[in-house]
């Protein structure tokens, strides 16, 4: 993991049932990315495929802040 990340489910009024907290508690993972870091880790990467990558999200980060 990149970074600390916090999800919290509530049992409230609007879940009638335990699989609806589970499927809430699964998309707030899946929003925030925790599931695809998680899977990310088990498939190998060269050390040219990791550079590549790194360069495309700074690219990325760029953009986005410029954009701003």
């Amino acid at each position: 993991m990149s970074r600390p990340t916090n999800v919290v489910v509530e049992l409230d009024e609007s879940v009638k049932s335990f699989e609806q907290l589970i499927k809430r508690f699964l998309r707030k993972c899946k929003d925030e990315g925790i599931i695809k870091e998680h899977l990310e880790q088990f498939q190998y990467e060269t050390k040219g495929q990791k550079n590549r990558r790194k360069k495309r999200e700074g690219r990325r980060r760029q953009q986005k802040s410029s954009q701003r």
